[in-house]
């Protein structure tokens, strides 16, 4: 992309696009395909990541050498042993969660940095771009509301009804309950534009309590309604159909992510499993990795008809929409173009509990080593969750 769009004659709006055509480029990132129109160490094309230049431990004359074909293997995967040496150990683990460009995988793409479908949002592009320019000293302002969002948003969603409502009927019966809600909202004001500080506490302990009560009344009056187990056991394919089952796992406290999966028969006996440190990614990639990497194995060991099914209802959506050709997730697309294979390949939902053996599998993957993990045979940790799947009980 050009580094500068300004004119010496243009519109407004053009003159407007260059005064911020800086910060919009550091949002904007490099979905690679190819690879062909990205500069490896220049361009972002790890969204979580500045330009791999500034990552460097290499010295400037190695480095003026580095390029996607010099960090491929001759299989076209990630050379973690080069990359090591050239790259500090974090961004090694956002690089490896990336999938290598491949000539099968389309153009390269521009996408938004921080939406895990990568389309443009403007809370995201606020987020990121818009400066702080309110700047409140009184703690008060910064108090926390010990209430589920879920009940607060309800609470609104009333308030916005009873004050409908009462203002077009005048019912009696609602009209002091959307009084008291709205109450706060002169003593806000009095507090931000006349600067009177008491009426900022009345304010806030009045919005605080009235909240509180509200979600208080809710749990005392509402049904007591609990999710009841579910009782959707592992769903076995047709004969003659083996089954894939793969999820991926991300730490919440480092980012590191790790799949796993298996493949059995109509009758549920178990034919291989694996599991993988893949790097820094986010859940969505962690899913779609495991059925990549699972789809793979399965090619190469002869399979002729399959039935995937995974827990993740967003990798539903991706893989059967009708233009998954031309989705700017190059995962989503090898798997598809693995999909329209030789051999009869299906997909479909099944719930967590029914896919606890993939999850374990992911949960207990060498974080020490990239190398895949090839089971043969059943680990002996998995014998008391394939039967919990199976019957789709919590252990």
């Amino acid at each position: 992309m050009h580094s500068s769009i300004s004119l010496n004659s243009c519109s407004s709006l053009w003159r407007a696009l260059s005064n911020v055509w800086d910060a919009l480029l550091s949002n904007v990132a490099w979905l690679l395909g190819n690879g062909h129109s990205v500069n490896f160490l220049t361009d972002i094309w790890v969204p979580t990541l500045r330009p791999l230049w500034d990552y460097s431990r290499a010295s400037p004359d190695a480095m003026s050498h580095v390029s996607f074909g010099s960090v491929l293997t001759d299989n076209g995967e990630w050379d973690v042993a080069k990359l090591a040496m050239i790259f500090t150990e974090d961004a090694l683990l956002y690089i490896l969660g990336v999938k290598p460009p491949s000539p099968h995988d389309g153009p390269d793409r521009c996408i938004w940095r921080w939406t895990n479908h990568h389309g443009f949002e403007l809370k995201s592009a606020y987020d990121k771009c818009a400066p702080l320019v309110l700047e409140d000293p009184d703690p008060l302002w910064n108090q926390k509301l010990q209430v589920p969002q879920r009940k607060l948003r309800n609470l609104l969603f009333i308030q916005s009804g009873i004050a409908h409502v009462s203002n077009r009927s005048g019912g009696i019966l609602f009209r002091p309950l959307s009084q008291a809600l709205s109450s706060p909202h002169p003593l806000r004001n009095d507090a931000v534009f006349a600067g009177d500080s008491a009426s900022v506490e009345c304010a806030l302990s009045r919005g605080i309590a009235w909240a509180q009560y509200c979600y208080d009344g809710w749990l005392q009056h509402m049904p007591s309604v609990s999710s009841p187990l579910s009782t959707t056991p592992w769903s076995n394919p047709e004969p003659g159909c083996l089954c894939l089952n793969g999820d991926g796992a991300v730490s919440l406290k480092t980012g590191k992510a790790t799949i796993g999966g298996l493949l059995w028969d109509t009758a549920g006996n178990f034919i291989f499993g694996f599991s993988k440190f893949i790097g820094s990614t986010n859940s969505l990639y962690a899913e779609l990795w495991s059925l990549y990497v699972g789809l793979q194995l399965a090619w190469d060991h002869g399979v002729t008809f399959l039935q995937i099914q995974t827990n993740c209802k967003r990798v539903l959506e991706l893989l059967h929409d009708p233009n998954v050709e031309s989705c700017p997730i190059s995962l989503v697309r090898s798997i598809h173009q693995f999909w329209c294979r030789a051999w009869y390949v299906d997909l479909i939902w099944i719930p967590r509990l029914s896919n606890k053996a993939t999850d374990n599998l992911a949960r207990f993957a060498n974080l020490s080593s990239f190398d895949l993990s090839f089971f043969s045979t059943q680990p002996a940790r998995l014998c008391d969750v394939l039967v919990a799947d199976t019957l789709a009980l919590s252990l």
